[in-house]
């Protein structure tokens, strides 16, 4: 029960109480009252009427005529003459039958009070006794009792009016109770808000509220947000620092060959990549000799500067890879290139400003080969076409890009109006459709199916990934659609199938108000079904776009959707700022996942990042899993859950 219905229950109780005690007490006293004046007014007429009889004389007509005379003008029970004795009655008058009352005209108190009132109140007033005399002799002994049925209705009268007062007087404190809880319990709101939010996994802080009751539940649980907090950001910083250990090179900050290795086959792997990309390569061609040249020192300064220009090279978006590859190549991997030479010209021009001019003529050879490739393409031959590219532009002094293209297969488009026209028209006639991927608990229990989107070419001779079709969808601003679309199969396949699913919501969307709002009517329309779906965005969302996507989340969680990041590997040490938003679930990117039982120092990482991720009440999933050794492994470093080509 409420504290709320606790307290209008102890209110109604008091206020019960309180008539309960005012009406027993009123009602005894006004009987009391009530008894002792019938009692008073009994003896008073018994007297009157004796002495009227002693006066007069004592033949039984005039007697008779008397006492009918003064029973039938008052209001009176009994009134009877006896001898002195007592014994033998000279003359009786009652109304104790209703014949009589009716012939007199009395109002019987039985038809306008209760019966059950006057069986609980009952009036017992003292009947009233004087003594006739006949000269010097006792003549008789007269007995006179009122009606009491006057008295019972005036009683029944006052009890009413009782009644009704408090009944006013109720509904008036009720609705002064009401303002005055309502007003009173505004601080409650604080902390049920709080203990909700610490319910979802979001560990908020509260201003205190004056009440001091109520301050002190909201103070507490600030220190219990505080800590979770403080708990949460060391850890996070420990994992950095561990990530950066096993991921990083300690000289240029760059991931280190094994993890860059581990990126670029997840990329080539990875359905929702995109179709197209380019691998671009570096070479400090005179390392060894610079090292002599200028010092250790000097030239780890000058590696520092080339992967700082690689870093200008990439941007902030995040979607280029860098890493360092050994001592002297460095590479950068980008996904979504649509012009290579423009990305070979950035890269050289970077290299001329930051990283030439610090070097010695003799030494300044920084050739940089460039290899295009279609996703699916083996990592071998990508790097083979990388070398081979590299080995070109050191041909020519190292002056000029060079860019070896692994994969012509001829694309479905080539130019933004053709793929807007092409996106539009399956938008348009429903060719897209969903796929099934399970994603399993390390239990072998089944979590959710993810629905990979998939476009059919109009020719029905291939059909397209996200990879292939969300970078395009993006330039056309088609994205949003795409996403509307997806929701509408996801909730029908939820719906139909009685699964719990999961879909990908882009960036695009989660920042575009328009879109949010209808996709919000759409779960809303499907309650059961939304409650099945859980949504994934991307790692960088939550921080790039921290305003957006904390609304996104504040919108879903009341409609039972789930929401968890995915991709997650670069940003884990900001994972702590997400202690107030609810995340549901982490989905840890394969590049961290992939042979993880080769490499012991991400089994540390991964480790840590589990632990922070039950922290705060999320549950962690594991990417791309595609050998047993992986999901052993995996299983006893705690994960929930995983999915990849080795899962089924």
């Amino acid at each position: 029960m409420s504290l709320i219905k606790q307290l209008w229950l102890a209110t109604l109780v008091l206020m019960l109480a309180a008539f309960g005690c005012s009406f027993v007490i009123s009602t005894l006293s006004a009987r009391n009252y009530l008894e002792q004046e019938l009692s008073f007014k009994n003896r008073d007429n018994a007297n009157v009427l004796a002495l009227a009889m002693t006066q007069m004389p004592k033949d039984a007509a005039t007697v008779e005529l008397l006492v009918a005379a003064q029973f039938d003008n008052a209001h009176y029970d009994l009134i009877r003459l006896t001898d002195p004795t007592g014994e033998r009655v000279i003359l009786e008058r009652s109304t104790s039958d209703a014949e009589g009352k009716r012939q007199l005209g009395i109002r019987d108190d039985l038809q306008t009070v209760p019966a059950w009132f006057k069986h609980m109140v009952t009036l017992h007033p003292d009947a009233g006794v004087a003594f006739i005399n006949d000269g010097w002799q006792a003549f008789g002994t007269l007995t006179v009792r009122s009606d009491t049925g006057f008295a019972y209705e005036s009683l029944w009268r006052g009890s009413t009016n009782l009644l009704g007062s408090f009944a006013i007087g109720a509904l008036v404190v009720c609705a002064l109770g009401s303002l005055v809880l309502r007003w009173m319990l505004k601080p409650l709101d604080i902390v049920v808000e709080q203990a909700e939010a610490i319910g979802e996994r979001r560990f908020i802080s509260s201003p205190a509220p004056s009440t001091p009751e109520f301050a002190a539940v909201v103070n507490a649980m600030n220190i219990l947000s505080e800590r979770v907090r403080a708990i949460l950001d060391g850890e996070s910083a420990r994992l950095d620092q561990l990530r950066r250990q096993a991921q990083h090179d300690a000289v240029s900050g760059l991931s280190n060959r094994e993890h860059f290795m581990a990126q670029v086959s997840a990329t080539l792997d990875n359905d929702d990549a995109p179709a197209e990309g380019a691998l671009a390569i570096v070479r400090v061609e005179h390392l060894i000799q610079i090292n002599e040249a200028l010092g250790r020192k000097t030239a780890d300064e000058v590696l520092r500067k080339l992967s700082n220009a690689l870093e200008r090279v990439a941007g902030d978006d995040g979607q280029m890879i860098l890493g360092r590859l050994n001592g002297t190549d460095f590479a950068l991997l980008s996904p979504d290139e649509p012009d290579p030479e423009a990305l070979g010209l950035r890269i050289s021009e970077q290299l001329d400003v930051s990283v030439r001019s610090s070097l010695p003529v003799e030494h300044a050879v920084l050739p940089v080969g460039i290899a295009c490739y279609r996703r699916g393409a083996p990592l071998p031959q990508l790097l083979a076409h990388a070398d081979v590219a590299l080995n070109r532009s050191k041909e020519n002094d190292g002056q000029t890009p060079h860019i070896e293209r692994v994969d012509t297969t001829i694309r479905p488009a080539t130019d933004l109006s053709s793929w807007r026209g092409l996106i539009s028209e399956a938008l348009a006639l429903g060719r897209f459709s969903l796929v099934q991927f399970p994603v399993m608990r390390s239990d072998g229990g089944l979590l959710h199916h993810e629905l990979p989107m998939r476009m059919h070419h109009p020719d029905n001779t291939s059909v397209l990934t996200a990879g292939d079709v969300i970078p395009w969808a993006t330039r056309c601003g088609l994205l949003p659609q795409i996403d509307e679309l997806v929701v509408d199969k996801a909730l029908s396949l939820a719906e139909s199938a009685e699964i719990d699913v999961c879909i990908n919501l882009s960036v695009e969307s989660m920042c575009h108000p328009g879109t949010v709002i209808r996709l919000l009517d759409k779960l809303k329309a499907q309650p059961d079904s939304a409650r099945r779906l859980w949504i994934d965005l991307p790692e960088n969302a939550a921080f790039r776009h921290a305003e957006a996507f904390r609304r996104l989340c504040g919108a879903l969680k009341p409609l039972g959707c789930r929401i968890g990041l995915e991709h997650v590997s670069q940003q884990v040490c900001r994972i702590g700022e997400l202690h107030d938003v609810g995340l549901d679930y982490l989905k840890i990117s394969a590049s961290v996942v992939r042979e993880i039982d080769h490499h012991p120092g991400n089994q540390t990482f991964l480790r840590g990042l589990v632990s922070i991720g039950h922290t705060m009440g999320m549950q962690v999933i594991a990417e791309g899993v595609s050998r047993p050794e992986e999901k052993s492994l995996l299983t006893e470093l705690g994960f929930d859950a995983m999915t990849g080509p080795g899962v089924r």
